[in-house]
């Protein structure tokens, strides 16, 4: 039987015609319905569970255009015996150099800068009032893909980080790593706390009131990882207590952010639309892993990169 691959990640002339080389059809959203679909590449909230759904869908495997696969419908998956293969990877060096930024933003003073600009102020800071990123002591929650690119781009800085996994394993570019469970001592003298953890039951609002009541006047916090890993409401508590002094904010447990969030507002927080891993140079090495993970499934049925854990949600 053909694999008939649903493609709900856009795709130029080109790119659908170097997929169609290797014997599969490719179908588009409109079309799911004229003959059993196989394959699923992209996703979309309507469509993708439809599609994968149907009692007439053979859907055997799903190949995402995204690093998470929290917002697929995991336990029908993992029911259904359907694999599951990520972008992880893609993504990480553009959120890896979005992360610098923020951190650059804030330890050289330019958020006072542009406060300054708006209202046509000149005001040199003190000299003592800016750092560098070599003294400040990062420790960076995640060391996946993502952890490990900002921690690459640290490193170039004379920065080496702390990082915290699960089980503490050490991981190349960390000066040292710490488990969930040890995460305490690392943030008495901690001066940048970075969330890069993926989305799964044990991250949901992991960063809450107790985890910043540990704070003592953190200079950055960063998220990058899940929205819903950290508690919107204790980290603007946290702010307005100054456990933590400046936050730079990408993903959010609701959204976009609403209109009315106090978030907007706080002088001291950079908020930006979840673009951190955006880059035009994405879009290849997207394409690249569904074609060699294309090239093992027609082959063997393997899957050759980027197998995620469904069970566990990575």
């Amino acid at each position: 039987m053909t694999e008939r691959v649903l493609a709900l990640q856009p795709l130029a002339a080109e790119q659908r015609m170097q997929l169609e080389k290797t014997g599969v059809e490719v179908v588009d959203a409109e079309n799911w319905e004229s003959a059993p679909i196989t394959i699923i590449f992209g996703w979309d909230k309507k469509v993708g569970p439809a599609a994968l759904m149907a009692p007439n869908n053979q859907v055997k495997w799903i190949q995402t255009v995204s690093a998470g696969i929290d917002y697929l419908p995991l336990d029908w998956i993992k029911a259904h015996d359907v694999q599951v293969t990520n972008a992880s990877g893609v993504y990480s060096p553009a959120i890896a150099e979005s992360t610098l930024g923020y951190l650059l933003y804030f330890v050289r003073g330019f958020n006072e800068a542009v406060k300054n600009q708006a209202g046509h102020f000149w005001q040199v800071p003190a000299r003592d009032d800016l750092s560098m990123l070599a003294s400040q002591k990062v420790v960076i929650y995640g060391t996946g893909s993502i952890g490990q690119a900002i921690a690459k781009l640290l490193n170039g800085f004379g920065n080496y980080p702390c990082g915290v996994n699960r089980s503490g394993h050490p991981v190349d570019g960390f000066a040292k790593t710490v488990s969930l469970d040890n995460d305490s001592p690392l943030l008495k003298d901690a001066d940048v706390v970075i969330n890069a953890m993926p989305a799964t039951s044990t991250t949901v609002h992991y960063f809450d009131d107790s985890f910043f009541k540990q704070l003592d006047g953190l200079n950055i916090f960063v998220n990058v990882g899940r929205g819903k890993s950290v508690d919107q409401q204790a980290l603007m508590n946290a702010l307005l207590y100054q456990n933590v002094l400046h936050a730079a904010l990408d993903v959010f447990e609701t959204e976009p952010l609403a209109k009315d969030s106090r978030l907007w507002d706080y002088p001291n927080v950079l908020v930006t639309p979840h673009q951190t891993g955006f880059a035009k140079e994405n879009t290849k090495p997207i394409l690249d892993i569904f074609e060699k993970n294309l090239t093992s499934w027609l082959a063997d049925g393997s899957l050759a990169v980027n197998l995620t854990n469904v069970g566990l949600g990575y």
